[in-house]
């Protein structure tokens, strides 16, 4: 058509160029099957489009489908020039609504084409999900299902998009949040996992394992957990079936804040009761979280390099309920005074050796809870002299701001290796600086002999260099220098060199370019013990061939007398031919 875009064929049907018309972004379906395609495309060839798409029109006397893309896409491929369609003078909205409508009727929509149809719908504020499931003839609870993979990672989806994981699969991991969802994905979905790997696992199993290693129990956390027992977070809420109790959070974030939160309060409330107590925390068991907030409120937090015993937990008295017996109750009610009475005499004791200076109490910030605890009175060794370490206020003050800063560098240095990794560098020019770092880290694999090469004249005791003097080296390093340690690099990447691997063949590399007499000498010996041991396996292939030679013949004869010996019985005897 070269005239006119638009000519008249019927009352309801015109014809339209294809060359003005384009696609929407309504369309719910972003992936066409190249295959079926080319189905619809030869059918349109030979019979032409049977059912006209719709359009509305756009500017520049163009038109935008509103439902019959695959048609649309079918025609270009089949080589037409205009198509039969029905224009419709409608607004974004209701064009919107009309080709996720449409689209939804189609038996090849996949999963997430439908999950963000719906969701499209939904979000123009017209429909709910009681509204979808009339128009659609679906039950709310596969509506509600189907929503839920527009939280689904891309990657995850895709799989969905592929068939690489079922439905259910996908119903039960789209429960969780991103950040669960990512190292699911990566530790037991992506393509190349080859052990732990949860693709063609059941549903159930996979909901069982990602509740086992993903989420945390909250049985285990001291905070009112009120909160927790309508919270969509909380596996009770997520899962058909529960075993009772608290649940299970798959909310990290909110877990870690709702625990620090309650940790930092408890921590303010002990030391307003008891204000002549310290704060502490142990490196393998803190909640930096806590310990960070309290330090900007200006409490003193102690590090503590040593172990601090926990404080006596007072006995609980049994419940005459619990006990089928008097016999039996009267006998825990026995134990538990006696109980109590160690307590006490415990109790006393370190309150005793408190006031007494012997000991030290604190609260520790554990991860999960603040407890009271204490620890013999430290002294140092200052000039081989014993002295007890007795601080000022002022002198605590300046300890924690030292402390405070350390922090501050810590933090920094892990949120850079954090956001380093999502810088792109690409196009930047490899400097000198950055040539020097590369070789503080070859230097771990310098040889000892080769340290007074690199300017470490003094004989020392250990047979590694320190972070110090790596960065001493690397100040000056000359071309020789750094030639040896870059050779001492590989020769001990060597160490991995096993059988025929790829760095089996460098090593053999290397070995013939700086030793290639003394590589020759080895190969050699070990190729003349290879060529003894071929020659006697050589010989005794010959005589096994022999022997299966002899075989052979011995059967082939056997078998020629035993056709012979059927020819001969089978022959008529001459008494039977007279006769």
């Amino acid at each position: 058509m070269e005239a006119t875009a638009i000519q008249s064929v019927e009352k309801n049907i015109t014809m339209v160029a294809l060359a003005n018309v384009q696609p929407s972004n309504y369309n719910p379906r972003k992936n066409f099957d190249e295959a079926s395609l080319a189905e619809l495309s030869e059918s349109i060839r030979q019979q032409g489009v049977l059912q006209p798409i719709g359009v509305r029109p756009i500017e520049d006397n163009r038109f935008e489908i509103v439902f019959g893309e695959r048609r649309y896409r079918a025609s270009l491929m089949a080589g037409l020039e205009d198509i039969p369609a029905v224009v419709m003078e409608i607004s974004d909205e209701v064009a919107e609504e009309m080709a996720v409508t449409e689209n939804l009727q189609r038996k090849d929509v996949t999963p997430i084409e439908e999950a963000n149809a719906y969701q499209k719908l939904i979000d123009s504020g017209r429909h709910d999900v009681q509204s979808l499931a009339v128009q659609f003839g679906k039950n709310e609870s596969y509506i509600r299902t189907r929503l839920k993979f527009v939280s689904l990672m891309p990657e995850i989806a895709q799989l969905l998009e592929q068939d690489e994981i079922t439905i259910s699969v996908a119903s039960e991991i789209c429960r969780y949040g991103e950040d669960i969802q990512k190292e699911v994905y990566n530790k037991h979905l992506k393509e190349g996992v080859q052990y732990n790997s949860w693709r063609g696992m059941k549903a159930s199993d996979v909901a069982r394992n990602i509740e086992r290693q993903y989420t945390t129990d909250l049985e285990r956390y001291a905070f009112d957990k009120t909160l927790c027992l309508s919270c969509p977070h909380n596996t009770n809420n997520m899962m058909l079936f529960c075993e009772g109790g608290c649940g299970n959070c798959a909310n990290r974030t909110c877990l870690a804040e709702m625990n620090a939160a309650y940790l930092t309060e408890k921590a303010v409330r002990l030391m307003e009761e008891r204000p002549e107590v310290s704060l502490c925390y142990e490196s393998f068991n803190s909640n930096e979280a806590v310990v960070e907030r309290l330090t900007a409120m200006g409490y003193e937090v102690e590090s503590l390099n040593y172990y601090a015993k926990a404080y006596p937990e007072q006995p609980e008295a049994p419940r005459k309920d619990e006990y089928d017996t008097t016999e039996e109750y009267e006998q825990a009610q026995s134990e538990f005074e006696q109980d109590l009475n160690d307590y006490t005499e415990e109790c006393e004791e370190i309150r005793t050796r408190s006031e007494a200076g012997e000991i030290i109490l604190y609260f520790r910030i554990e991860s999960k809870d603040i407890v009271l605890c204490y620890v013999p009175k430290v002294t140092c060794t200052t000039n081989d002299t014993k002295q007890e370490q007795t601080l000022s206020p002022v002198e605590k003050l300046e300890k924690q701001d030292k402390r405070n800063k350390e922090i501050a560098l810590e933090k920094t240095v892990e949120d850079t290796k954090k956001q380093i990794l999502e810088v792109d560098m690409s196009d930047c020019k490899f400097g000198q600086d950055e040539d020097k770092m590369i070789y503080f880290f070859l230097l771990s694999s310098l040889r000892k002999e080769h340290f007074e090469a690199v300017g470490i004249e003094e004989k020392k005791p250990y047979s590694y260099l320190t972070d110090e003097e790596k960065i001493n080296i690397i100040a000056n390093l000359t071309s020789k220098q750094k030639a040896i340690i870059r050779r001492d690099f590989l020769i001990a990447n060597f160490k991995n060199a096993y059988g025929n691997n790829a760095i089996a063949s460098l090593l053999l590399d290397f070995a013939q370019k700086h030793m290639p007499a003394l590589l020759a000498d080895i190969k050699n010996g070990h190729n003349e013990v290879y060529e003894k041991r071929h020659q006697r396996i050589e010989e005794k292939k010959a005589v096994l061939l022999v022997q299966e030679q002899a075989k052979q013949e011995a059967e082939q004869s056997d078998k020629q007398q035993s056709e012979v010996g059927m020819q001969t019985e089978e022959q008529p005897q001459e008494e039977d031919i007279a006769a």
